[in-house]
């Protein structure tokens, strides 16, 4: 059964730091605890080229915290991109005194976003959800066509909107112009992937969501690219040449991977396997 590499990603390796795993597991330990926990342990992808067996990752991102985490690592990254293409021109965050559910937040943003877009028809956001120390998420958004001009009345509509809705008051919303696209996505990006802010293990919703017009091209198609960026970033940080940097990701995107049943000697010799760069996430 072919698994295609947008479904199931092996986990990491051995080697040196990468960009956002920090320090590796030593050498003697399990190469399983820094990676999907999640993952079937008699399973393993098999790469059809080289004939490696690597263990994948699960993919279930309010269950796993290392796949909740390459998730917004790679959420990060598609919205650092599209902001390159179409800069979001606000940035609004949104607060509650009670302990909001992301379902009732999906309900109250649908009625502020059909309300604000009666005086700007253009209005489209994206939404990150994070999460204070006292438990309480907060909505942090990206706005595109709305002027900057028009941030004060930007403001008062959205927040009167929000706090007629939810219990919240207007001194706990913030908003503001943004003059650097792509460096305030890094920013919003570095809370983000903080763990920290991150909910609970089996908190039900999703981290992120956008208006189906955010994205300057399809979310499957932006995704496709962050990973491609992400892994040629990983193979320059490791000290690749460009060109060879290239060349490693056209071959690796060629490579076909598909799932197989291993036994213990083979799992054995498969994890002290060397590192593959270019290798799928």
């Amino acid at each position: 059964m072919h698994l295609a590499k947008a479904v199931l990603d092996p986990a990491p390796e051995r080697g040196p730091l990468d960009l956002h795993e920090g320090i590796r597991t030593p050498l003697l330990a399990d190469p399983r605890s820094t990676g999907c926990k999640r993952w079937p342990e008699p399973l393993r992808l098999l790469n059809h080229s080289t004939g490696e067996l690597v263990p994948g990752r699960c993919r279930a991102t309010n269950l796993c915290p290392y796949c909740a985490r390459l998730f917004a690592v790679e959420t990060s990254e598609m919205l650092a991109l599209d902001a390159a293409e179409d800069a979001p021109t606000l940035y609004l965050v949104l607060t509650a005194r009670e302990h909001l559910t992301r379902a009732t937040c999906t309900v109250v943003l649908r009625h502020l976003r059909r309300s604000l877009r009666k005086r700007w028809p253009a209005l489209r956001w994206a939404t990150t959800v994070e999460f204070q120390r006292r438990g309480a998420l907060h909505l942090n958004l990206l706005v595109k066509g709305v002027p900057i001009h028009d941030l004060a009345e930007f403001h008062d509509h959205a927040v009167a909107i929000w706090c007629a809705r939810v219990d919240a008051l207007p001194s706990g919303q913030w908003s503001d112009a943004i003059d650097q696209a792509v460096g305030v996505v890094r920013y919003i990006s570095l809370h983000f992937m903080k763990s920290a802010q991150a909910p609970a293990i089996g908190w039900r919703g999703h981290r992120y969501s956008s208006t189906r017009d955010y994205l300057v091209r399809p979310a499957a198609v932006m995704r496709l690219e962050a990973r491609r960026s992400l892994r040629l970033k990983r193979l320059l940080h490791r000290g690749v040449d460009l060109e060879l940097a290239q060349l490693e990701l056209t071959a690796a995107e060629s490579v076909t991977w598909s799932i197989r049943h291993v036994s213990p000697a083979q799992r054995s010799l498969a994890n002290r396997a060397p590192l593959t760069p270019g290798k799928p996430r």
